[in-house]
């Protein structure tokens, strides 16, 4: 279910960007270009869906990550998707 919302998701944005390049607006790729110098550490693909989910959005971390910057989740804030790259080590 989490991955066919992050694909919805991430799909929706791309079809936004593209439909508002072809009306001629450039506001839409500015606001991408903005996030992706704040996130430039992210995927293209976790980018897109922090710009989708929160265009304010200055700083990302999971939950444990605030907890140990002092900072607490509010109850009832719901978490920003995003999509995990697997690492695994090779066996040496």
């Amino acid at each position: 279910m989490k991955n066919e919302k992050i694909k919805e998701i991430t799909s929706k944005a791309i079809e936004q960007l593209i439909a508002a390049l072809n009306e001629g607006r450039s506001e839409t790729l500015t606001s991408y270009l903005t996030a992706m110098a704040k996130f430039h550490r992210y995927s293209l693909r976790n980018i897109m869906l922090i710009a989708m989910q929160k265009p304010t959005a200055t700083h990302v971390a999971g939950f444990h990550a605030w907890h140990k910057l002092g900072r607490f989740v509010m109850k009832g804030e719901a978490a920003a998707l995003s999509q995990h790259q697997a690492i695994s080590r090779q066996p040496s």
